[in-house]
């Protein structure tokens, strides 16, 4: 068991409008785009409650949906050793106004619970750069 906080934090600043941004984050005909879904995952926005789940592997949870403001996703592996409820590792969408459109931060973690945080943090850099550019790409060009 680690310690150490194993956050990964990222921002980036979207020329587009709260609304469009949030449109991104919670509609599967963009999150699959930017993010992988479960092929049987039907076309439901992503709402407090709502589960995405790859069967026998891993699962999200949307725990916070405040529109416009947040998104918070708690992830959970079927593999770690303790149940879902032990674990506050999630991925948290924060959006704010900006005078040219909207910030978007994500954190991704903590991954310091796990014996092999660091590689889920390692790999989570990667991922919060990649998604945050495509959203932002996404929300930009959206019509």
């Amino acid at each position: 068991m680690n310690d150490s906080s194993l956050v990964v934090k990222s921002t980036i600043s979207v020329e587009a409008p709260l609304s469009k941004v949030w449109e991104v984050l919670v509609a599967p005909k963009y999150i699959r785009q930017w993010d992988n879904l479960p092929q049987d995952f039907d076309d439901f926005y992503l709402e407090e409650g709502r589960v995405i789940e790859w069967t026998g592997m891993s699962k999200l949870t949307v725990t916070n949906a405040e529109p416009y403001e947040l998104l918070r996703l708690s992830f959970y592996e079927q593999k770690w050793e303790k149940p879902a409820a032990a674990y506050d590792i999630a991925y948290t969408y924060r959006l704010s106004q900006e005078d040219k459109g909207t910030l978007l931060s994500l954190e991704i973690g903590d991954f310091g619970v796990l014996v092999n945080g660091q590689e889920y943090f390692d790999a989570s850099v990667e991922i919060a750069e990649k998604s945050l550019t495509k959203i932002k790409s996404l929300a930009e060009n959206r019509v």
